[in-house]
């Protein structure tokens, strides 16, 4: 506070009466543009402050909205960007509810803006439904003025009633011959309520995984609006065409559409450096909380399908083209540019994200070489595996073989010369790395088996 003048905000009035001063118009967004004649007063608590700047101090806003709030409603800031500097100014809020005002809180300036954006924004803030006034204040160090066409930003996340059915977007069955990970199953944008898409979406070739938090909350029953909140900042706050993210998933382990546009489309969300990533937010702070276990496993089965849909090694890393620097392929946000993104507690564990997701494409690539898995009353076993230049099969009787297939873990044939008669498989032309072999005997019953190439 020393040397920094101290503006406080008592923006008034129940809502919508701010519609002659910029507010937006929509039954429960509410947008009120800051301006000179909501001013009631401007003096200075002492000399050094005075000398320093102003305190304007303006009626409060009472939360009123055309639905019912039924979990939280929004708040942010957001102004368009100028030459000038402004991230020294600091902005704070407080809550009332029924009685006391409650303490002062910070409400700091989101550092995280893309390239598609217009707009400085301060962070995100979900508030209690209880919530029934907001107060704002503004702390300007000497010779900083207030941004220019400073905003108030206020929704109420309400999602529509769904037909039955608009739940999921179920999973799309991997096919033998290309990924053999399904991408999993996952809540609609239609069912979040998403309004509108992009208007031009971008694509491009995705060559690194990017795994981000959502650093807000890190309970609700509802976590739907959480999503349709994330969308309202990022569109409406930030002037982003869409949400930022390609996929969204909650501490229950619950997926989220996000952007639209399908695979490969271009999100807004990696340090100004998005063409060639798959942007994936978890929804909660992982600075403060532990990741959950089902969402971990969703993150993986998520991952598990981009990596062999793309031909990502997920344990491998390579120059990400944007940038021109090393990235691992399963990166965290931090790892391209300054931020605590994804968390501590989600970062530290992205080695053992890179390995979990490689074992599930394994596991797909076991179960889809089967494809209609039958017993059989034979054994077979690869001798030696792991492998380097050749292998062959060892055979309980009863067994008659009369093909072999080979699949890399993106689910591609591989070709290599094999002898039926002696059951050898030449491999040596292979790069190191793990196979997966398909087995079919004379009665068209089939089997899988894993092999490693080690040189």
């Amino acid at each position: 506070m020393r040397n920094a003048a101290i503006l406080a905000f008592f923006l008034c009035a129940v809502l919508p009466c701010f519609s002659q001063n910029g507010q937006e118009i929509s039954p429960n967004r509410h947008k009120i543009k800051v301006t000179p004649d909501q001013i009631q007063s401007t003096n200075a608590e002492t000399p050094l402050q005075k000398s320093a700047g102003t305190i304007s101090i303006l009626k409060p806003i009472k939360i009123k909205f055309a639905d019912e709030v039924e979990n939280f409603f929004t708040l942010a800031l957001n102004w368009l960007k100028t030459p000038i500097e402004t991230k020294a100014v600091n902005f704070e809020y407080r809550e009332k509810r029924r009685g006391k005002w409650g303490a002062w809180q910070k409400l700091p300036i989101d550092q995280h803006a893309e390239e598609e954006s217009i707009m400085e924004v301060s962070e995100l803030r979900q508030i209690d439904a209880r919530v029934r006034f907001i107060q704002l204040k503004i702390i300007l160090p000497a010779g900083v003025e207030i941004p220019a066409d400073l905003n108030i930003n206020l929704f109420n996340p309400v999602i529509a009633p769904q037909k039955s059915g608009a739940m999921l977007i179920k999973p799309i069955e991997p096919e033998l011959r290309g990924c053999p990970c399904p991408l999993p199953g996952m809540v609609s944008r239609q069912t979040w309520g998403a309004p509108r898409p992009c208007a031009s979406p971008g694509y491009a070739t995705v060559t690194h995984l990017i795994v981000h938090h959502s650093a807000g909350v890190n309970t609700s029953n509802n976590w739907a609006q959480v999503v349709l909140g994330i969308w309202d900042f990022h569109v409406n706050t930030r002037a982003y065409c869409d949400i930022a993210y390609n996929y969204l998933i909650d501490p229950n382990g619950v997926l989220y559409e996000g952007r639209s546009g399908g695979n490969n489309v271009i999100g807004a969300h990696f340090c100004n450096t998005n063409t060639g990533t798959m942007g994936v937010c978890l929804l909660g702070n992982f600075q403060e909380v532990e990741p959950t276990t089902v969402m971990l496993n969703k993150l993986a089965d998520l991952l598990a399908w981009k990596s062999c849909n793309s031909s990502i090694d997920p344990v491998k890393n390579s120059v990400f083209a944007r940038s021109n620097t090393v990235l691992n392929h399963i990166s965290g946000h931090r790892d391209g540019c300054a931020t605590e993104c994804p968390g501590n507690n989600v970062f530290v564990k992205l080695a053992e994200m890179r390995s979990k997701v490689a074992s599930n494409i394994v596991a797909c690539a076991l179960t889809v070489a089967t494809q209609n898995p039958t017993i059989v009353d034979y054994t077979i076993d690869i001798v030696p595996n792991p492998a380097q230049h050749s292998f062959r099969l060892r055979l309980s009787s009863g067994a008659n073989i009369s093909r072999l297939e080979l699949y890399n873990l993106m689910g591609q044939s591989i070709n290599v010369p094999y002898n039926l008669q002696t059951l050898e498989v030449q491999c040596g032309h292979l790069p190191r790395g793990t196979y997966v072999l398909k087995i079919t005997d004379t009665a068209q019953r089939s089997i899988a088996k894993q092999v490693v190439l080690q040189f």
